[in-house]
């Protein structure tokens, strides 16, 4: 067996109305004043407002960027960047699916250390541990409540680029099925099959470990057990959990293991 090594840096919530627990991971974090940042489609059905309604009720002040985009871009992440120093915050709530992560990881990054989003691109650019972070994903797909990457678009050149930095990994996770339990048929078949292609590929990946491995092997169980039930009814609540806890799974194996040619076919497609 080649040598291997993990760890487990995280504190993550798992559970059906796990996201009451938000003010009291914020008041043991010690945050008076959070920064989240979500999307306009997550405004539009309610989930920020009843997020934020939580963080006041809470006692906790609350400033939201909303305009993040799908493949976000350098423009976000420089117009919630400078929110964020603006309002003054100490830690950032990404609410969403992949895209408000990774625009919450680049803003960590830019609000500790500076400079601009593209001098970190590549492996291990990140000096040190970023701004905290609490991940509430409201997808079973991405994963990025658990991995290193943040996948920014530069519009100038028109490509993807990666940060892959253990730094940026979120200080917290809630991970609520409750918050994916509405997602139309269409966003829970695709985000389903990501999740479970993370763990498929993470499987295969020469840079697997018996750690990484047994993530994706309960993953893909998880996620094969559940993902129909879960597309031909998203009230279901156990397979909601199933695949929130799959797709979490699943990140975890490949922020270890790392993708395959799936996911690089993906990006110049």
């Amino acid at each position: 067996m080649k040598d291997f090594s993990f760890k487990i840096p995280q504190n993550i919530e798992f559970g059906i109305g796990s996201l009451n627990k938000l003010p009291n991971i914020l008041k043991n974090n010690g945050s008076q004043h959070v920064f989240l940042i979500s999307d306009r489609g997550l405004e539009k059905i309610g989930v920020v407002n009843k997020v934020t309604e939580i963080i006041k009720n809470g006692g906790i002040n609350c400033t939201t960027y909303l305009d993040v985009i799908p493949n976000p871009t350098i423009t976000v992440v420089n117009e919630a960047a400078a929110l964020y120093k603006e309002c003054g915050a100490t830690t950032i709530i990404a609410l969403g699916g992949g895209s408000p992560l990774d625009v919450s990881k680049a803003v960590g990054i830019l609000s500790k250390f500076g400079g601009k989003i593209t001098d970190y691109e590549g492996l291990n650019k990140v000096p040190g541990a970023i701004v905290p972070i609490i991940a509430i994903p409201t997808t079973a797909g991405t994963g990025s409540e658990v991995t290193a990457s943040s996948v920014i678009t530069d519009e100038d050149k028109n490509y993807k680029f990666s940060i892959v930095s253990y730094e940026t990994l979120p200080k917290y996770a809630i991970l609520d099925p409750e918050l994916i339990m509405t997602a139309p048929a269409s966003i829970a078949a695709a985000c389903g099959v990501d999740a479970l292609i993370h763990a498929i590929e993470a499987y295969l990946s020469k840079q697997s470990s018996p750690f990484s491995d047994a993530m994706a092997e309960k993953a893909m169980e998880l996620i094969g057990k559940n993902l129909r039930n879960f597309i031909k009814d998203r009230a279901n609540e156990e397979a909601a959990c199933g695949m929130m806890a799959g797709s979490n799974f699943a990140g975890i194996s490949f922020a270890w293991a790392r993708l395959g040619n799936v996911h690089a076919m993906s990006h110049p497609v």
